[in-house]
Formats: structure tokens, sequence, C-alpha cells
């Protein structure tokens, strides 16, 4: 197998060529938002799902 450089040596230069601490930083918090977002949806999505079973169950829908 080949030789892989450590994550702390290139870690530096990957942040300085991202615009450095904050706009990883920054960066991190967007993703962490969508993330979220993405996971609220799904669950809003299942709590439709099941409150529509449960409505069929009691007759209240078709």
């Amino acid at each position: 197998m080949g030789k892989f450089p450590k994550w702390v040596d290139v870690r530096p230069d990957i942040v300085a060529s991202a615009g450095g601490e904050e706009a990883v930083a920054e960066a991190r918090r967007r993703n962490q938002a969508h993330i979220d977002r993405y996971r609220l949806s799904e669950r809003q999505k299942d709590t439709r799902s099941a409150q529509l079973e449960v409505s069929c169950a009691l007759g209240d829908r078709p």
C-alpha cells in the first residue's frame, strides 16, 4: 500500500485554501443546518403518514 499523508499535516493547507478557520466553521454550520432541515422534513413526512394511518383507522378518512 502507498503511504498516505496524515490529516494533521495536510489540514492547514486545506483550511487556508478554503478561506481560513472561520470559513471552514461557517461551511460546517451551513452543512449542519442543511442536515437538520432534511431530518426535520423526513420527520414531518413520517408524522403525516402516521397521522393519516390513524385517521384512516378511525374512519375519518377514506
